[in-house]
């Protein structure tokens, strides 16, 4: 009886685990759907070093786990792009020149919490098909991290315009503004406030015995 012997695979295979597999070079589309969000995130990170150290890299591992997240909704590549790109966006908001007060207050988790909230929120999936390089959508997360500061400033600002004017509404009404300006001037000061106002001799005597005496 003949036998034939089957054909062996030869090279990795995407969306399987084990040592030794690993991502082929340049992936097609269709073949990085079968990845996992593990692989893909083991992947993109090593391609996103690259990109930060400005060496040649390989952007659709990246875009694909991005297309996970916005596109799918899927919660853990979100998890994975949260864990590879926080430090950067750490980065950026420490950088920025209207963050300091903020950062001495509150620290930089919530502006950094912040800006991937927005990001997530002003990407759909019809909006990612405009993002076709790990460059945008990095640049674009970047303009997230300046919005969330603008918008966190400008809010502590009207907060404490309102605090103010809430503070003024607040202050006991004088019946009569001089008393408050009289109430401040020693004894002293105002005796020679009025020595100033007057007109010679005679009438600094008619005030010390009227007013002294």
């Amino acid at each position: 009886m003949e036998h034939r012997n089957r054909p062996q695979s030869t090279g990795p295979q995407p969306g399987l685990g084990g040592k030794g597999d690993s991502a082929p070079e340049y992936p097609q589309r269709g073949t990085l759907q079968l990845y996992s969000i593990n692989e893909l995130a083991r992947c993109c990170s090593e391609e996103t070093n690259k990109f930060l150290r400005q060496s040649v890299s390989n952007d659709r591992y990246c875009l694909e786990l991005f297309r996970r997240a916005i596109v799918k909704r899927d919660d853990d590549a979100w998890a994975c792009i949260y864990q590879q790109y926080a430090p950067l966006v750490l980065t950026w908001v420490t950088q920025h020149q209207s963050a300091a007060p903020i950062l001495g207050q509150d620290g930089s988790a919530p502006l950094v919490n912040a800006a991937f909230a927005k990001f997530s929120q002003a990407l759909s999936p019809a909006k990612m098909e405009n993002f076709d390089s790990l460059a945008a959508m990095l640049k674009y997360l970047k303009m997230c991290v300046h919005s969330v500061v603008a918008d966190e400033v400008r809010s502590r600002q009207s907060r404490q315009y309102e605090e103010t004017l809430e503070l003024i509404e607040h202050e006991p009404a004088s019946e009569d503004p001089a008393d408050d300006v009289v109430a401040t001037i020693s004894a002293q000061g105002l005796w020679q406030v009025i020595q100033e106002e007057l007109n010679g001799e005679d009438e600094r005597v008619l005030i010390y015995l009227a007013y002294i005496h």
